[in-house]
């Protein structure tokens, strides 16, 4: 335990005269043990109140910061999935064999930076089990949907990597063949798929952590 007192037990210079001299002695020792362990206990508490306290300031500027890094990922997103629309219209032009203007068309993805080492950090100290349960639930619930979005984040951009493997080494896109944009068709798909599921588990996760910040 932090902070603990320690009681020095000394023996009466007089020597003992009697019972009630020996069950004063015994009194005056477990009064001084009772005084010890109430005030180490007292001193274990505080440690707990400011271990509690500082984990809870740590995690809530996190998932603030987490916060506004999760807005900057889903702002771009909403402008991915609109290029990637472009990009669909562009290869079924293309498959069919009729001519799409292309200046509009872009591929790029933007991920966050979103952290979880004070989350961490705190379940590691056991700081979490001086926390009221439902606060936990609430910084719990929050980390467990950010990793099931940083996950889908991952595979997005594999995605992403892929269409990009298409349009390298001086790509031209006026020399696309039908039978080269109705195979590139599906990859498109499947990342626009993911941009979609990317925006709605983003929104489940801002959600997450203005509820975990409302500490309701």
């Amino acid at each position: 335990m932090a902070g603990g007192c320690v009681l020095d037990v000394h023996p009466p210079h007089d020597g003992m005269h009697g019972v009630k001299d020996f069950l004063m002695h015994i009194f005056t020792i477990t009064c001084g043990l009772f005084i010890a362990l109430f005030l180490e206990g007292c001193v274990e508490r505080v440690h707990q109140h400011h271990l509690r306290d500082e984990a809870d300031s740590n995690i809530q500027q996190e998932i603030r910061h987490n916060e506004q890094e999760l807005k900057k990922t889903l702002d771009a997103a909403a402008l991915e999935q609109k290029n990637l629309i472009e990009v669909i219209k562009f290869l079924q032009a293309k498959s069919d064999s009729k001519p799409y203007p292309v200046e509009n068309i872009s591929l790029g993805f933007t991920t966050g930076n979103v952290s979880d080492a004070n989350w961490r950090t705190s379940t590691a100290t056991g700081a979490l089990s001086f926390m009221e349960y439902k606060r936990v639930e609430d910084f719990a619930t929050a980390y467990q949907v950010q990793d099931i979005f940083t996950q889908l984040e991952a595979q997005t951009l594999e995605e992403f990597l892929q269409l990009l493997s298409y349009v390298a080494y001086g790509f031209d896109p006026e020399k696309l063949t039908p039978a080269d944009a109705k195979a590139a068709m599906p990859d498109v798909r499947k990342a626009l798929s993911h941009v979609v599921a990317l925006q709605q588990v983003g929104a489940g996760l801002n959600h997450a952590y203005e509820d975990a910040l409302a500490g309701k």
